[in-house]
């Protein structure tokens, strides 16, 4: 990247105007200036050199041979992909990319990508990269847990990925001290028929010795086409269970602040989890009074997160009372007391569908390999 300031960190809005990823072709989020070289055209892998020849510019391509190996060729034209859509519209640097949906490298040549595809060394039935973490035989996800010093390629072009639908990551290139925690399902678009193959579909990082020892999570993504089917629940929940068997963090949360999907992903699951554990272990027991630290022995949730939840919810009202000064004539000081309100519980129940004799957690602990 250059030095201009203008597009140093987050760009205000996104520079590639649609993301092809296997067989979806979807919008991007936000913009990721990452991904090309400083002329803000031509994709940063295919520069060789900052040299010119001839008025055009050098960029090597790995293209496939006749025996389905990669060879390096030396391309002379110029990137007409890359400059077509200055022409159509300032905001973008390139019209498509294309991103291969099993190791997450890209191009912006379709016929590319078609090629990768089918000698991709990652496109097995079974991920190829990492340690299986958890397996779900019932719903066919499963969890593997990728370190980035030993698979720095392949994460730094998750992290790539996972930028164009997340506006405050930072962190692209030094993936070494972070673990990746992956979700593969199959996707429901394949044919049944022939071979189905657990794809990524969403994942979070945690920072292996983090500043604040209670992250349990540094990001969260879950890719667009795989959203809405509760795999950010399933992941948040595997955050926590991870965090339960890893030393100092017995309560514990993401790092802030967080991005809009990960603020609307922790409080769908914050709230559920807080719903059933109210009801399970307070309002069935008939307990009166309970505080922020029974909550989290119970959830491993941090305090706080239980109190911005709890009022997210709407489910607390204060009530002052005032106390007299030692002269008995005007008012000192006064105490704050919060409730719990039973009435507003109820209503966020039936407000958002939750039958908390019915609502069943999206991860199975009995398919965990910690």
């Amino acid at each position: 990247m250059g030095k201009s300031s203008e597009f140093y960190g987050v760009l205000e809005q996104p520079n590639i105007r649609r993301i092809c990823f296997g067989k979806y072709e979807i919008d991007s989020w936000y913009g990721n200036a990452a991904y090309f070289g400083a002329d803000h055209k031509t994709l940063g892998y295919k520069k060789i050199t900052a040299n010119e020849k001839n008025g055009q510019l050098i960029t090597a391509m790995r293209k496939p041979s006749l025996n389905g190996h990669s060879t390096t060729q030396i391309d002379n034209t110029t990137d007409t992909a890359s400059t077509t859509p200055q022409s159509q519209s300032s905001q973008y640097w390139l019209d498509k990319l294309y991103v291969c949906e099993y190791c997450f490298k890209y191009t912006d040549v379709e016929q590319e990508c078609q090629a990768h595809r089918i000698s991709c060394t990652f496109n097995k039935t079974y991920p190829p990269v990492g340690k299986l973490m958890y397996r779900d035989e019932y719903s066919q996800y499963i969890i593997t847990k990728v370190r980035g010093f030993e698979n720095v390629l392949f994460t730094q072009n998750l992290c790539l990925f996972g930028k164009l639908f997340l506006d405050n990551k930072s962190v692209y290139y030094n993936v070494d001290p972070f673990d990746f925690y992956i979700v593969y399902g199959h996707d429901p678009t394949d044919d049944e028929s022939s071979n189905l193959k657990f794809k990524p579909m969403g994942f979070f990082s945690k920072e292996v010795l983090s500043w604040d020892c209670d992250n349990n999570l540094a990001c969260i993504c879950v890719f667009p086409p795989f959203q809405r089917k509760g795999l950010g629940n399933l992941l948040i929940e595997f955050s926590y269970e991870l965090a339960a068997v890893t030393a100092g963090q017995k309560f514990s949360g993401p790092e802030f602040p967080l991005s809009p999907f990960g603020k609307i992903s922790y409080y769908n699951y914050w709230s559920k989890k807080l719903t059933l554990t109210l009801y399970e272990h307070i309002i069935k027991e008939g307990i009166i009074s309970f505080n922020l630290t029974e909550i989290a022995n119970l959830t491993g949730f941090r305090r706080e997160d239980i109190l911005i939840t709890l009022e997210y919810m709407k489910v607390l009202h204060r009530s002052s009372r005032k106390r007299a000064s030692s002269k008995g004539s005007t008012t000192k000081s006064e105490d704050e007391n919060v409730y719990f309100s039973k009435a507003n519980f109820q209503k966020w129940c039936s407000d958002n569908h939750i039958d908390v004799k019915q609502e069943k957690s999206m991860l199975n602990p009995n398919y965990l390999v910690l």
